[in-house]
């Protein structure tokens, strides 16, 4: 039998109660208990395995037992049997003997049952010493366990073995690859998930030992509350470990105030790391996480995925991230027992944290250290570049079937809006935004001019506010292709919507999109030119710009951003409702409104103006009623043409 789950989920402490079990009603044989943070090498080693079992075997035995007699013999005929192979040293000390007496005893009185805990935890000889290389330890690790799962089943597949076996340990790759394979036929295995209600028994748990607490050290029955514990229960996410971790700091007495220490480790600011009060559970964390042949690389990833997976599938995070095939299997393989990772022809499911305090170690440097939250910080950037590199070569490194591809890219477009914000200039540069912009707008089937909008006001998210009208060069790029490519499927640019950025259409103008060839193909399209109407656009707000009174330009300046995206308003929408409404020409129906860089809310800055002393020639300012009706406030810049969005 295989005991497997997260980390943490307490099956050390099932092993350790049913083996007490076993034990007063004589069935236990044997038991082994593995442990990494041990610190005798006797407890981590494989060499100590087969002489631990024997000797609590012969032990039970009557002095003259038959099965006893026959093992001692064999002890003192081979005393090198304990520095053999497992496997030799099962046959030799197990099976023959058995085989050879098993005629002189009533072999169904036998205690029938070995316990072998932590196999996960299993190092190889001298794996400690240092400057040694962590992937070469993590290989010879795996390979005493695999050591010691082979050496069990060539046992248990003899007919004639008397014994069960019942194993612990994480889901580590190569415990799972084993039980699911070679051993899959005499294995049963147990799960230790949700289905079986951790969350009330981790309660009951807790409860019991604050009552022990309390009278100890005679604290009020209200102590601790229910919230606390409800807290405390949600934050083990199943894992004993962690409530483990928390009555035995407690326990221990080193604060005499237990409420500041409850208090400290449910403060999601410090997780208790002034006071060291999960200490246990995060050097778990940061051994297992150690396990992974990349730690630093593997913890961006989980930053990652902790950010942007809730919705996604694995399948699509992988071909996200990867550089090469199978990278997500080489980072992650070792850490399943932190995260659940979908099998590898399962395109829909999502990567899937077991444990919700591993998120809160790492984004607390001062429980997984420097080294550690300064890779889960860099998590960001990690996907930043990602996607510019996707942009760039309209592809993921490890291109998926042809299937898989078109769909990938449509799911990744939703992600340019954000690489536009923030992602490396240099590349943003380089990117075919015509090549982008066909594709969203022919294969798109879900808002695809908001999807285009996006992108086209992100972009301008880092161009400086003091100089409107001089936008960056990979704005440019990307605003100037943008317009190119609507202008080129018919379609005007783009007007901004209630409140944020909306689809402008001429009166007359069909709305439909006018297919062109494969978007898919390469753009000609791809030189820096910026386009020229839009560019005396820019150059018009500027002038604009200029020309305000200097109390009001800094006024306009220094007041905040927030509210809407664009640095020339639209007022077209609002000369057609007014004219409806009122059959009279708006009197700003061919003006322009100024706000510089657009993150400026009309209303904030209508507040500001005392708008007797403005002298009306300036600008137009406009605001938005609650019926959603903009109203033109003042009037100054008379253009001659509708002006883009910035």
């Amino acid at each position: 039998m295989w005991l497997t789950g997260p980390a943490g989920p307490g099956e050390t402490a099932i092993m350790g109660s049913v083996a007490d079990t076993c034990e007063a009603e004589r069935f236990l044989a044997g038991s082994f208990f593995f442990s990494s943070f041990a610190g005798s090498e006797k407890r981590r080693s494989k060499r100590y395995l087969v002489p631990t079992l024997v000797y609590y075997l012969v032990t039970q035995l009557p002095p003259e037992h038959p099965l006893r007699l026959s093992i001692l013999t064999a002890v003192q005929q081979d005393p090198s049997v304990f520095r053999r192979r497992l496997d030799y040293q099962f046959t030799r000390l197990l099976l023959t003997p058995f085989n050879d007496t098993k005629h002189q005893f009533d072999s169904s009185i036998l205690p029938k049952v070995f316990f072998i805990d932590g196999l996960d935890e299993v190092e190889a000889v001298n794996s400690r010493q240092r400057d040694l290389d962590p992937h070469e330890v993590r290989l010879a690790n795996e390979e005493d366990q695999e050591e010691i799962l082979s050496a069990l089943l060539n046992a248990t597949s003899d007919p004639t073995f008397p014994f069960r076996i019942v194993v612990a340990s994480r889901l580590e790759r190569v415990i799972q690859t084993f039980f699911s394979s070679d051993a899959a036929h005499v294995t049963r295995e147990i799960f230790l998930d949700d289905k079986y209600d951790p969350d009330a028994d981790i309660a009951l748990y807790l409860r019991a030992n604050f009552a022990k607490i309390r009278r100890r050290y005679r604290l009020p029955p209200s102590w601790p509350s229910a919230e606390d514990i409800r807290k405390l229960v949600y934050n083990a996410s199943g894992q004993f470990i962690y409530a483990a971790t928390v009555v035995r700091f407690l326990q221990s007495g080193k604060h005499p105030n237990s409420q500041a220490v409850l208090t400290a480790i449910l403060d999601r600011r410090s997780q208790g790391s002034e006071i060291g009060a999960l200490e246990p559970l995060d050097a778990l964390y940061a051994r297992i996480l150690q396990s992974s042949p990349d730690p630093a690389l593997a913890v961006q990833w989980i930053s990652v995925i902790h950010s942007e997976s809730l919705s996604e599938s694995a399948h699509f995070m992988n071909l996200l991230l990867q550089d090469y095939d199978g990278q997500a299997n080489y980072l992650l393989e070792n850490l399943t027992s932190l995260i659940w990772v979908p099998p590898v022809e399962d395109l829909k499911s999502s990567y899937r944290f077991h444990h919700k305090s591993l998120i809160d170690f790492l984004g607390n440097k001062g429980r997984c250290g420097e080294d550690f939250g300064n890779s889960y910080e860099a998590g960001y950037s990690l996907y930043l570049e990602r996607c510019a590199d996707i942009c760039l070569n309209k592809s993921p490194a490890t291109r998926p079937p042809e299937p898989q591809h078109i769909p990938f890219l449509l799911l990744f477009t939703q992600r340019v809006p954000r690489l536009c914000a923030h992602g490396p200039a240099e590349k943003l540069c380089r990117c075919d935004v015509v090549w982008w912009a066909h594709f969203r707008l022919r294969l798109g089937q879900h808002e695809r001019e908001e999807a285009i909008m996006d992108w086209f006001c992100e972009i301008h998210a880092r161009c400086p506010i003091e100089s409107p009208g001089n936008c960056l060069p990979h704005c440019k790029h990307w605003r100037s292709n943008t317009l190119r490519t609507c202008k080129g499927l018919g379609r005007p640019m783009i007007l901004s919507p209630g409140g944020f950025v909306s689809k402008y259409h001429r009166p007359n103008t069909q709305r439909e999109w006018l297919e062109s060839s494969d978007a898919r193909t390469p753009s000609t399209f791809t030189r820096y030119t910026a386009d020229e109407d839009y560019q005396a656009i820019l150059e018009q707000v500027a002038d604009m710009f200029t020309r305000l009174p200097v109390r009001l330009g800094a006024q306009i300046q220094t007041g905040g951003r927030f509210g809407c995206q664009c640095a020339v308003e639209w007022i077209y929408r609002c000369h057609r409702e007014d004219k409806a409404r009122a059959g009279h020409r708006c009197t700003g129906c061919t003006s322009a409104v100024v706000t510089t860089k657009g993150m400026l809310d009309l209303a904030h800055i209508a507040s500001w103006l005392d708008f007797n002393a403005v002298e009306k020639r300036y600008f137009i300012l406009v605001r938005k009623k609650a019926n959603g009706v903009v109203e033109p406030l003042a009037t100054s810049f008379e253009a001659t043409s509708p002006i883009f969005p910035r």
